[in-house]
């Protein structure tokens, strides 16, 4: 594999560039030239850097075809051009569909955070959390189909219910490379419907001798005004040639805020979406503390050129205190007359439809992932082999809300929900004084999830002279435990909310009254908590909540398959089959309320074996001129959530209602078509058009049912296996130097990409037979854009994304599904470089300060409205 780095070299000053052909093997980037070569660059301040050229083209910028050295002025590194060339050459060179985010020579991004730095890729989008990027949907599908993996070993999730795996909590500092496959080759795990995310450290060997690297951060968010700091460092050395040591940490710590509105609709199940009402409306205030801690230690030995071995490991540790103030309005508890359209009167309002709550929690999630492997060349084979170990916890230990309800004269008020937000009057202002509130309850509210899994695999390759065979052996063995509770202890002493009492929170959608302190909420809590109990009426239902979503599970996942490649000319050949055995077994609650306020609990054990068998076929064909050709059929798996699968059972006889987990789920199985075709310009360009099929059966659905015979006279939810779901697209992907342009401008940068999808599936809910729905979390179009700068130490971007509506929940009826609304991301960076060692940034983000927005049937029924302002940072990075 040939390395390459890009440079822009000038004229003479006395820095030697040194040229021998040999193979260079260095798993950053490889392109595939007519002349291996490797590079090395000795700057005037004595630091090595790795060098690439492709080739003879590469030598003839210089002046150097084939001299063996050659006197330059200065060497330019170009962080966004360098990251470019890399990641182009990453999918070259790919004999999977993927694409890829890589790093320049500095270890930095574009973007800061994993989850959007993917989001640039064609096929991809993202689903935030407080404005930040935190799950990554490939090609429509959601995040729960999708594999993650750190250095190769699969990671969990902290998700109590769901198998989607958060990439906000990966430090991008951390990470080398990021991959997106989406059409596996039979050595790949094969659970990966919607794609492979793979997560890749740095080696020492991704750079050639001593390398120090540090970042300093400040970033101030306009919705807050606060101001917040960030810093990394990274090392990496190579002792005698043989040996490398690369660490890295990372800190920042976030303070912002978020202004949030929801609306509660009803109306009759078969009435069309804009006929419902708004029956309660609130508004809420978050502010956040977001920590993120990473650190990586990697270790490699290459005695000699036949062997080599390594040590990968990587921590992060992620912190999100969050305090949240809601002021909710039930409209519905009021005398509604209509005045107009979408217009009524409020009469009688009581005042304890008005409430006031204030919640806290911590959340800390932490990701540990370990390997330890090498690579053998035999005479007539070659041997890779790996262990893993990975863990994931998720502990919110001291999760509490506190509720209040207006103790005051009943009202009267008006409510317009002709705009995409309801607005509403209100008689009287008492509601904003917290003097006039009540205790009502306190809701308690902790949640423990551990995530362990262990791993071993090898991988044997026998190399012909235009041929290969390779088998593989690995064994997954994972284990889950799940603790989710809530309390709701009513009986204590009464509290007067003014002792509570801050400034009044500002919110761009309304007033919100007086303010509250969660820091005296949680001081009273430490003096009084012991004095608050749980009715007697409510105990059962504390039980049935804090035991319901409870399971302990372990699944172990043994994989074989065996692959052959052969390459005829310019065409390669890939196919074989993999061979996936699950094994399951996991212990839940059921849980029985009666009609006296009693409870039991028994404990429900299942498990279950089943087997895959997952064919693949994949041809790449390397035609003249830089163009490639590839086509694959395969068959790929999913299996269900955890939260599925766990043999829970809560049964309440009293309101006659029967929620049901479902061991005997079957996974998803999905039979895929990819077709695809690239131009490579230069070593720095790409045009590309790919067209792709899924055919998915087994598609799981949450359902109520009224009328399962096992279970006469109650409403029965359970997941199922619904029918057929069915998605087909198209992505268009262009990105190019335009080198071509006279002058300064062939510094010009510019990319554009475009998913086009169209996704079908019967939910199979009753009452809705024979509706097509889109799959949820599938937006029918993603499109990204950047333009960028790169010359005289100057480094630009202006990137933004947009993708359109999805659709989020399937409701009983058309009035009741709740969609995602367009969204478009508009980022900006400016990097300039004093000297080679030295540079400063300043980025901007969300500067469109678009919300994320719900809306329920129609888009004038905005269900969430969530705003978060814009962002901007400024910082220093240093390099010796």
């Amino acid at each position: 594999m040939n390395v390459l780095n890009s440079v822009t070299a000038m004229q003479s000053c006395g820095h030697t560039v040194q040229t021998h052909s040999s193979q260079v093997w260095d798993s950053t980037v490889h392109i595939k030239t007519p002349l291996a070569m490797a590079i090395t660059v000795t700057l005037a301040l004595g630091a090595a850097a790795p060098l690439q050229a492709a080739g003879q083209q590469a030598l003839a910028a210089t002046g150097a075809v084939a001299a063996d050295a050659v006197d330059l002025d200065r060497i330019e590194v170009r962080a966004q051009l360098e990251s470019q060339i890399r990641a182009v050459d990453l999918k070259r060179s790919s004999d999977a569909i993927e694409d890829a985010v890589s790093s320049d020579a500095l270890g930095q991004y574009p973007d800061k955070n994993v989850a959007e730095s993917l989001q640039r890729l064609p096929g991809i989008s993202v689903t935030r959390d407080q404005g930040e990027g935190r799950f990554v949907v490939i090609r429509g599908l959601d995040a729960n189909l999708n594999s993650v993996s750190i250095d190769g070993i699969a990671v969990g999730t902290p998700e109590d219910s769901s198998r989607a795996a958060p990439l906000d909590v990966i430090p991008s500092d951390s990470t080398e490379r990021l991959r997106v496959v989406k059409s596996p080759t039979p050595d790949m795990p094969g659970d990966a419907i919607g794609g492979a995310v793979l997560v890749e450290s740095a080696s020492a060997f991704d750079r050639d001798g001593r390398s120090l690297r540090g970042k300093i951060e400040a970033s101030h968010q306009q919705l807050s005004g606060e101001t917040s700091p960030k810093a990394s460092f990274n090392y990496s050395e190579v002792f005698a040639d043989t040996f490398g040591v690369a660490l890295g940490v990372n800190y920042q710590n976030r303070k912002f805020e978020s202004d949030n509105t929801e609306v509660e609709y009803d109306g009759e199940k078969d009435a069309a979406p804009g006929d419902v009402t708004a029956i309660n409306l609130q508004n809420r205030k978050y502010e956040i503390e977001r920590k993120r801690i990473g650190a990586n230690l990697n270790m490699d030995w290459r005695p000699d050129a036949d062997s080599k071995y390594y040590l990968r490991t990587l921590y992060s540790q992620f912190d999100d205190a969050e305090t949240r103030q809601r002021v909710i309005y039930n409209f519905d508890d009021a005398d509604m007359v209509a005045t107009g359209t979408d217009q009524f009167r409020l009469d009688d309002l009581p005042s304890d439809a008005i409430q006031k709550r204030m919640r806290y929690r911590t959340k800390k999630e932490n990701t540990f992932a370990a390997s330890l492997g090498g690579e053998n060349k035999l005479t007539n084979a070659v041997v890779d082999y790996k262990i893993g170990y990975t863990r994931t916890e998720e502990r919110v230990n001291d999760e509490m809300e506190a509720r209040f309800e207006l103790d005051a004269d009943d009202m009267s008020g008006t409510l317009d929900q002709r705009s995409r937000l309801p607005t509403y009057t209100l008689s009287s202002n008492d509601w904003m004084d917290n003097a006039n509130y009540a205790f009502d309850r306190f809701v308690i509210s902790p949640k423990q999830v551990n995530d362990e899994e262990r791993s071993a695999q090898v991988n044997v390759r026998f190399d012909g002279d235009s041929s290969s065979i390779k088998f593989g052996l690995l064994g997954r063995w994972r284990d889950r435990d799940v603790n989710v509770d809530e309390s709701e202890l009513r009986r204590g002493p009464d509290i007067d909310l003014t002792t509570w009492t801050a400034a009044d929170p500002e919110h761009r959608h309304g007033v919100m009254g007086q303010g509250m302190s969660s820091a005296a909420m949680r001081r009273y809590w430490a003096q009084n908590g012991s004095r608050y109990t749980a009715r007697p009426q409510d105990v059962a239902g504390n039980a049935a909540t804090s035991l319901e979503e409870d399971y302990t599970a372990s699944e172990d996942i043994f994989a074989s398959y065996a692959m052959g490649t052969w390459d005829i000319g310019a065409l390669r050949i890939i196919g074989g089959v993999r061979v996936e055995n699950t094994r399951f077994k996991a212990t839940g609650n059921s849980v029985e309320l009666d009609d006296d306020d009693g409870y039991t609990v028994n404990p429900v054990q299942a498990n279950r074996s089943y087997t895959n068998v997952l064919p693949g076929l994949h041809l790449r064909y390397d035609a003249a001129d830089d163009w490639v050709l590839r086509a694959s059929a395969n068959k790929t798996v999913s299996r269900p959530s955890f939260g599925d699968i766990s043999p829970r059972r809560a049964l309440n006889a009293g309101d006659e209602e029967l929620r049901l987990g479902n061991p005997q789920l079957d996974p998803y199985e999905s039979k895929n078509i990819d077709l695809s075709v690239e131009k490579y310009i230069g070593t720095t360009g790409i045009v590309s058009l790919g067209l792709f099929h899924k055919s998915i059966d087994g598609y799981i659905v949450e359902t109520v049912s009224q009328n399962d015979p096992a279970y006469d006279g109650l409403d029965v939810t359970r997941p199922i296996n619904g029918r057929k779901a069915t998605v087909r697209g198209a992505e268009f992907n262009w990105q190019q130097q335009l080198a071509f342009l006279p002058g300064a401008l062939d510094g010009l940068l510019v990319g554009a990409s475009g998913t086009w999808l169209d996704t079908k599936f019967d939910a199979g809910i009753d009452g809705r037979e024979g509706e097509d729905f889109m799959l949820p979390r599938a937006s029918k179009h993603v499109y990204s854009a950047h333009i960028g700068y790169e010359k005289y130490g100057l480094s630009t971007r202006l990137a933004a994304v947009y993708r359109s509506e999805y659709l989020d929940t399937v409701g009983a009826g058309r009035a009741f599904d709740i969609y995602v609304a367009p969204n478009t991301q508009l980022d900006f960076s400016l990097d300039y470089k004093f000297t080679p060692r030295i540079s400063m940034y300043f980025e901007a983000q969300n500067l469109l300060d678009k919300p994320l927005e719900l809306y329920q049937g129609t888009r004038s029924r905005t269900l969430q409205m969530e705003e978060y302002g814009r962002t901007y940072a400024i910082g220093l990075k240093v390099a010796l």
